[in-house]
């Protein structure tokens, strides 16, 4: 698979991967419920293996870049938008009843530290050079390398002056 053809299928991963991660951290565990809710406790399980495989996926660099953007820029508005002294509620009015205690820590928590971690996997070096492939086959009328050079096999055996020692010289 060619560097742009990878690079546009990570951009596509990478984009539906920011909804997802956002409705599992929504719909993750709350304190509110004194028991456990398991489909709850499952979305989180979920969203922290597919924020896994997008920090350590070799489909494409741009897999993690994209949402790690999405989630540190949602991070940056709030931190902003609170030092310049306008409202903390970013979006409040937009979201349900029962999902504002998450919201509010999917803006002041989850997003800064899963946009740093997304991108700081984008960040090496290693992940946007292309694969190497198999060696490349010769082409037509191209002749192989040559073989390296061998040590001749000593056909004669090797024998010092004294005899060996053994049941003919009777030591």
């Amino acid at each position: 698979m060619g560097n742009g053809v990878r690079h546009f299928a990570g951009a596509a991963v990478g984009v539906a991967a920011i909804p997802l991660i956002a409705a599992g951290l929504l719909y993750g565990p709350r304190a509110t419920t004194s028991v456990l809710d398991w489909t709850a406790t499952a979305a989180l399980a979920g969203t922290a293996v597919l924020i896994g495989v997008l920090a350590g996926s070799r489909i494409s660099p741009v897999a993690s870049l994209l949402p790690g953007l999405a989630f540190t820029a949602l991070a940056g508005a709030t931190v902003v938008r609170a030092a310049t002294g306008g409202d903390r509620r970013m979006g409040f009015d937009l979201v349900p009843a029962d999902y504002l205690d998450a919201y509010a820590a999917l803006l002041n928590t989850w997003s800064l530290v899963i946009g740093g971690i997304l991108l700081t996997a984008s960040v090496f070096p290693s992940r946007w050079r292309a694969r190497r492939g198999g060696a490349a086959a010769p082409e037509e009328g191209e002749e192989p390398p040559p073989l390296p050079k061998r040590v001749p096999f000593a056909s004669k055996r090797i024998t010092s002056a004294r005899p060996a020692p053994g049941p003919a010289t009777g030591r």
